[in-house]
């Protein structure tokens, strides 16, 4: 399988901005890319105990020709040419075009031009909703105003070539989804309006704010013909884990005013059975297994199979979250044909499809679903 793939570039359809190079990076800086702890304790003493990292490191070391120790590794690599380690590493990974979300940037972080020029990969950019929202919330006297500002600016941003948008709903309130209560909503509105007329940060949270800016931008996401991205399932300590079952999503699903609304499911563990589920009974919902692949482990590859249980091979997509690092780009990508290839070939193996169809199936996990639900063009 992995030879079959060789030469089939891959769509990275959920990632972040890389940090602007050259830069020598710490033992700590390298354990902090590979979990999602905020705590600087865990990069300090735990990290190094996880098999997902000790799996970065052996497969780092392979590429860098080097002993699989952190040690070796950062040597080799803080030797190195930045630019050209970094360009060794990203044309590793296969990677023709990134959709990026650049919400989420680090300060000295490329642009999206500046990295398609560095990396020599297409970029596409994803538009993260809440961020754009709080900019303009200072500006509108109601929501219903600021509801308005938000979908003609998700439109100016898919004219100037934005593929899709990403809501981090799941960190600012319950993925159970509510109907809107105006109330809440204005108590709520107002609040957040006055923090920036302050000059504080707005920062949008609670379900009565979240979830109707998210009922908004799903039903402009369907007039504009874009995807909707939502993360779901694991993330960093921000969220409640116990809220962001996709499961909680099913009023998108199943209401007729976003018939035709493309939802793709982001990172999903440890609900990628269920993320799965919604594959195999609703037409518009995909989904992916980012930062899942490579943060847990052997727990990846078995996340691969569970949710090829259910979910087609054709809503199956190929993302990396990776950010910051070419290393995590690198190690993502890797790990995530390595963990296809397995699910493939065990379908061969029990006789449930033939090794072209298997082969098939990758290239449109890897590719070709991204580039229909994206609408992508070269």
């Amino acid at each position: 399988m992995l030879r079959a793939w060789a030469g089939q570039p891959a769509i990275d359809h959920h990632c972040h901005p890389l940090r602007r190079w050259p830069y020598q990076l710490s033992a700590l800086e390298l354990r902090a890319a590979f979990t999602e702890a905020l705590d600087p304790q865990l990069a300090a003493h735990h990290v190094v105990h996880t098999s997902g990292y000790q799996d970065a490191i052996h497969r780092l070391g392979r590429e860098l020709r080097c002993e699989p120790t952190e040690t070796a590794v950062l040597a080799s690599r803080n030797a190195k040419d930045a630019a050209g380690y970094a360009r060794q590493l990203l044309s590793s990974t296969a990677t023709g075009m990134m959709l990026v979300d650049a919400g989420f940037a680090t300060a000295g972080a490329f642009t999206l031009a500046e990295q398609e020029q560095a990396t020599g990969i297409a970029q596409r950019e994803i538009i993260r909703l809440e961020t754009l929202a709080e900019s303009l919330i200072k500006e509108a006297d109601d929501p219903r105003e600021w509801f308005s500002a938000v979908r003609s600016a998700l439109d100016a941003a898919i004219r100037r070539g934005a593929v899709g948008v990403k809501t981090i709903c799941a960190y600012r309130a319950t993925l159970r989804l509510q109907p809107v209560d105006t109330d809440a909503l204005g108590v709520a509105f107002s609040a957040t309006r006055l923090r920036a007329e302050r000059g504080e940060h707005p920062r949008l949270s609670g379900s009565a704010l979240c979830h109707a800016l998210l009922f908004e931008a799903a039903l402009a996401c369907r007039e504009l013909d874009v995807p909707l991205q939502v993360h779901c399932g694991f993330g960093d300590p921000d969220e409640d884990l116990a809220e962001t079952s996709p499961l909680g999503l099913r009023p998108l699903f199943i209401d007729p005013a976003y018939r035709g609304l493309r939802v793709a499911l982001l990172h999903c563990y440890p609900y990628h059975r269920e993320a799965a589920y919604l594959c195999s009974v609703f037409p518009d919902v995909y989904m992916d297994l980012s930062l899942t692949i490579p943060f847990a482990g052997l727990e990846g590859s078995r996340a691969m199979r569970e949710a090829l249980g259910l979910c087609p091979t054709s809503k199956l997509l190929y993302a990396s979250d990776a950010s910051r690092y070419p290393e995590v780009f690198f190690v993502a990508a890797a790990a995530h044909r390595e963990a296809l290839a397995g699910a493939m070939s065990e379908l061969v193996d029990h006789g449930i499809a033939d090794t072209t169809a298997a082969v098939n199936a990758g290239r449109q996990v890897l590719a070709e679903n991204a580039r229909r639900i994206y609408n992508l063009k070269d």
